[in-house]
């Protein structure tokens, strides 16, 4: 389940001793009390051991029961305040060892209207090349501003996305052969492809077929999927395969189409050195996006300063000025002119891909030896942010 540092109660309230010139008025008022009443009260003669006990002890004795009775709740309530401050700090201390897990990211990949491959868009990102056109939408009718998968068409939707994921099968079989058969495998699909309304299954089974490994299906899906599993297979290595696609009828205007997958493992292993983290994500809103981005930071354990870039797609994070306040905020000094890119600007809003998307450019930046974040808009007021580590930081 996510990690709410939030959720955790605050410190026990400061235990105020008792007021040492209080309790003393309260001395002399009994005492005072006292004396009257014995002396109103009083039937014989006013002289005598009795008369002066009831008159000054028997008070006397009464208040330092009462500060006694008030000393012993001072004390108890120190007690606890103590014990609950204690319980706090390891359930704070745990949880946020658990948000600080990890998994270091050992193939991916992308398809986009520039083609296979992380280096062509990376490329068309740095030299600020669009590929959003004019052009015709699968649905036909009014040509719309946007970016399109090649393939895909009306009468062969399922035959393209077999070939989709043969694409990326050829790349994840020779890294799924340096792991373990009995590690298990599980299965996150997010596709969003009109004719092909049973893609979950047909990736499965594509998968199952070609790389002869059983994948277990993960009731969410997208990040949040990558945050339950994080938990639900933490305790034995396993393996997390996310493939996310967006295909699109009738495109708006500067949205796109893009396939996306990333092969997860959450242990080290020696055959993958260069394998870069990708940590716990943090969810939260654009009014609360500066937090969120703390919170990511501590999730992934990075100073600010080792943050060398950000990647971000959405139109809440790029139309206000939220994400550079939140970057500001948290003291990360890389520029925002030259190492913060906009993933949209290059290949439009990719929908259900644009998590994974964002990610998998992230991560490829990262294996140079920079720490990265994405910040992606996956839906109204919902926003993720992730960072993106070297596997072994120096």
């Amino acid at each position: 389940m996510p990690v709410d540092l939030d959720a955790i109660p605050d410190v026990a309230p400061r235990i105020r001793r008792p007021s040492t010139p209080r309790w003393l008025y309260v001395l002399a008022s009994i005492l005072v009390a006292g004396n009257v009443l014995t002396f109103w009260l009083w039937e014989g003669e006013r002289t005598g051991y009795d008369f002066w006990l009831a008159a000054s002890v028997f008070p006397f004795c009464s208040w330092g029961l009462l500060f006694s009775i008030r000393r012993f709740g001072y004390k108890c309530d120190q007690v606890w305040a103590a014990a609950w401050d204690s319980e706090r700090a390891l359930l704070l201390e745990q949880e946020t060892t658990r948000g600080q897990r990890s998994a270091w990211i050992l193939n991916n990949g992308i398809i986009t209207q520039l083609g296979t491959g992380l280096a062509k868009l990376l490329t068309a990102i740095k030299s600020a090349d669009s590929q959003l056109n004019v052009q015709i939408t699968r649905a036909g009718g009014k040509p719309v501003r946007h970016s399109r998968l090649p393939g895909f068409h009306d009468q062969q939707q399922s035959q393209d996305l077999e070939e989709a994921v043969k694409t990326l099968v050829g790349q994840l079989k020779p890294v799924l052969a340096e792991i373990r058969v009995s590690v298990p495998c599980w299965l996150m699909v997010d596709c969003h492809i009109p004719g092909v309304p049973d893609a979950d299954d047909h990736i499965v089974n594509v998968l199952t077929l070609l790389t002869d490994r059983t994948f277990h299906l993960l009731p969410s899906k997208g990040l949040t999927a990558f945050d339950y599993w994080l938990d639900e297979a933490w305790e034995q290595p396993a393996v997390l395969l996310a493939i996310s696609a967006e295909i699109r009828a009738t495109p708006r205007e500067d949205e796109g189409e893009a396939l996306a997958w990333t092969l997860l493992l959450n242990r080290d292993h020696a055959a993958f050195p260069t394998a870069v983290r990708l940590h716990r994500p943090e969810k939260s809103n654009i009014a609360a996006l500066s937090t969120t981005l703390s919170r990511a930071l501590l999730w992934s354990k990075t100073p600010a300063e080792r943050v060398k870039g950000s990647w971000t797609t959405g139109k809440a994070l790029a139309q206000g000025g939220e994400w550079s306040c939140a970057v500001e905020g948290n003291g990360l000094t890389f520029s925002m002119t030259e190492d913060n890119q906009d993933v949209d600007q290059t290949t439009g809003y990719t929908g259900k891909a644009a998590p994974w998307l964002a990610v998998n450019l992230a991560a490829t930046l990262a294996r140079q030896g920079g720490s990265q974040v994405a910040a992606v808009e996956t839906d109204t007021d919902e926003i993720w942010v992730v960072g993106i580590t070297p596997g072994n930081p120096s």
